[in-house]
């Protein structure tokens, strides 16, 4: 699946090196993984990406933001911890942040709990006894990920956010861990472009399962802009067979990640809507899988239980002519190969022994 959530009651350093390597990140005291995003109505690819620590050097920029933080406040490495002075300055921090962010540290982190799953420490900044800067990152036997920082808005202009995250790095050098995970970037939304600054980053790669260059990362790359150009070949391919098929987003594809039963809920933000089945609250739904190359007709079914996961103000945000926002499950794979055609018969055979039935 693209989209998938775990719920460890309990994470070691090497499960965690394995878990990050693959392109997961913690959320809470869950961990998941994540492929697609929607901000707005808009749909892109989430890229992980992470920095191997054992041939990095920082770059003359950053270094001078190093020295000059350095050199103008008091900062510690700790075990992490959560108390009233640090949940203060979250709050600070939490009410210009310019987006959703959780009520709270213990919150964002524990999911409310007083027990922590993970083997979380801080970097936290002070001018004088002030605290001004707090960042949270779990060690794992090679690797650190960076959770969460925050810092006081009165200390914008000095670059608290970069600084906290640069000197986790720095921790993970002098420490001697391999890699360093920021987290996942966007690409063609801004907001996570600041981890890019960090050094020469590697990501993630769908198909290989390999981290390669981000340098050399290109759009034709992204796996949603393959399913879209794969699906719209498929599109103008049904056509020429007399089929007229509606592309579609698919805004409900994180299902997985909200939800406590383990369901196979549909989970690609793009499809071709290939027409109810003859079965009640049935579809045929066509999708490319970038990770295989391959398209696939999948049998789907509607889950009863919709509002559990959304509510009908979310759902009736997007427009029913762009957008498919009915709850599904996927049921079987009914035809898999690299060829539309083959996709496209296999769907014209299914409907026809429908209607034999």
């Amino acid at each position: 699946m693209f989209a998938v959530k775990h719920y460890p009651e309990r994470i070691k350093g090497k499960e965690l090196d394995d878990y990050l390597a693959n392109g997961w990140y913690r959320m809470g005291q869950t961990i998941f993984t994540t492929h697609f995003l929607c901000f707005g109505e808009t749909f892109y690819s989430a890229i992980w990406v992470r920095l191997d620590l054992q041939a990095h050097q920082f770059s003359k920029s950053l270094r001078k933001v190093i020295k000059r933080n350095n050199e103008r406040f008091q900062f510690h490495f700790g075990k992490a911890v959560i108390d009233v002075s640090r949940e203060n300055l979250y709050q600070r921090y939490r009410a210009i942040f310019p987006g959703m962010i959780a009520p709270s540290i213990l919150d964002s982190l524990q999911d409310g709990d007083h027990f922590n799953v993970y083997n979380t420490y801080e970097f936290t900044v002070y001018d004088g006894a002030k605290l001004i800067a707090v960042s949270y990152f779990d060690l794992g036997e090679d690797s650190i990920a960076s959770i969460l920082g925050f810092y006081d808005p009165e200390y914008k202009a000095h670059s608290l956010g970069l600084y906290t995250m640069l000197m986790e790095v720095e921790y993970g050098k002098i420490q001697g861990f391999k890699y360093f995970y920021p987290g996942y970037v966007v690409p063609g939304y801004d907001r996570f472009e600041y981890k890019l600054r960090i050094g020469p980053v590697d990501y993630y790669d769908l198909r290989s399962g390999e981290w390669l260059p981000y340098a050399a990362f290109t759009k034709e790359e992204l796996p949603i802009y393959r399913m879209r150009v794969k699906l719209e070949v498929l599109r103008q391919t049904a056509l020429k067979m007399r089929l007229n098929l509606p592309l579609k987003f698919y805004p409900l594809f994180e299902a997985n990640l909200f939800g406590y039963p383990s369901l196979p809920f549909f989970d690609y933000p793009l499809l071709v809507y290939g027409g109810e089945t003859q079965e009640e609250d049935g579809h045929y739904i066509l999708v490319f899988d970038p990770r295989i190359g391959q398209y696939q007709l999948l049998l789907c079914s509607n889950f009863d239980y919709s509002l559990f996961y959304f509510n009908d103000a979310y759902t009736s945000m997007f427009n029913a002519e762009r957008n498919f926002v009915q709850l599904i499950l996927m049921e079987q794979v009914l035809e898999s190969n690299a060829s539309p055609e083959q996709v496209l018969h296999a769907l014209q055979t299914e409907q026809v022994k429908g209607k034999v039935k």
